[in-house]
């Protein structure tokens, strides 16, 4: 049997970028979501004029108003990406493997599964964790993935969780750096700016040291235009060189601190009830399930550290 030529052959990509753009009813918020200059997105939308011989957007100066028939051809590609994304989601959960994605960031990764990677491995008997890591969780698209520790479950609504860490905040520094500074076991406020390690939180909402001094009560130090680490390992090994005070999260500083690499300085803040999530879809094989009964008795060990393992 012959296969037809579409009249929409060569016109794919076009189409995506104008659904985008008519749900936005801008070219710039199309551009940031589909990650595009903006001067693609216009390049493609032209693309689809010239084809179609016909405007499919009214400007007026630098508002866009969609015509009736791009709104009407977004309607078309939406509804269709939206059957092509439940097939994807059947095809992606037929196979009952042996393997499991799971998406986290590089600092949980580093210093919360790393030291556990070989204790899940045994628990999963021959299955195999692919662990996908970044510190941009945004940029990933989640819903691709057999499961992701999150810190907003909140993007996923339609898929289950369950809390991993509770949250806590507090001031680490190492050895060296309390010997040479002893004022600070004291008042951190104290010392000069230029000592505090920032680290770039993102979207993630965790506390910075404006949000710490903030929630412990005492008056920040002037901290002015700082360099941000944008991996916390990294920050984490400054620390540890004595190079400053950083902030320590209960799940992700427990190693150094248990090594005695670094110190808790200060109290411990809590802004949430609870700081890591780990998200998961449904209709996962045996490798999942297994991973999730070994998170989940992992996450009542971090709440009582005297339960079973």
């Amino acid at each position: 049997m012959e296969r037809s030529i579409r009249p929409t052959a060569g016109s794919l990509n076009a189409l995506l970028v104008l659904e985008v753009a008519v749900r936005h009813a801008s070219l710039s918020r199309a551009a940031a979501e589909l990650g595009l200059s903006q001067p693609a997105v216009s390049r493609h939308i032209s693309t689809l004029e010239e084809r179609l011989r016909q405007p499919l957007f009214e400007r007026n100066n630098n508002r866009i108003t969609p015509t009736a028939n791009a709104a009407r051809l977004a309607d078309a590609v939406a509804l269709g990406l939206g059957h092509v994304d439940q097939a994807w989601s059947e095809v992606l959960a037929a196979p009952d493997t042996d393997e499991v994605t799971l998406a986290c960031t590089f600092g949980f990764a580093d210093q919360w599964l790393m030291p556990r990677f070989s204790a899940l491995r045994a628990y999963l008997g021959g299955g195999r964790v692919r662990v996908v890591t970044t510190d941009q969780l945004g940029d990933i698209d989640l819903s691709r993935l057999d499961a992701a520790v999150v810190w907003d479950p909140s993007r996923m609504p339609d898929r289950p969780y369950f809390p991993l860490i509770p949250a806590e905040t507090f001031p680490i520094c190492s050895p060296g750096f309390l010997e040479t500074y002893p004022e600070a076991e004291n008042s951190i406020a104290q010392l000069a700016p230029d000592l505090f390690l920032h680290f770039d939180t993102g979207t993630s909402g965790f506390l910075t040291w404006d949000g710490w001094f903030s929630h412990a009560g005492l008056q920040a130090p002037h901290f002015g235009t700082a360099a941000e680490f944008d991996a916390y390992p990294f920050l984490l090994q400054s620390v540890r060189r004595g190079e400053g005070i950083g902030l320590g999260w209960a799940g992700i500083a427990d190693q150094a601190l248990a090594a005695g690499e670094v110190l808790r300085l200060g109290p411990a803040v809590s802004d949430r009830p609870h700081s890591y999530f780990l998200q998961y879809r449904e209709s996962g094989g045996s490798a999942l399930e297994r991973m999730l009964k070994w998170f989940k008795r992992e996450a009542a060990a971090s709440r009582d550290p005297a339960s079973p393992k």
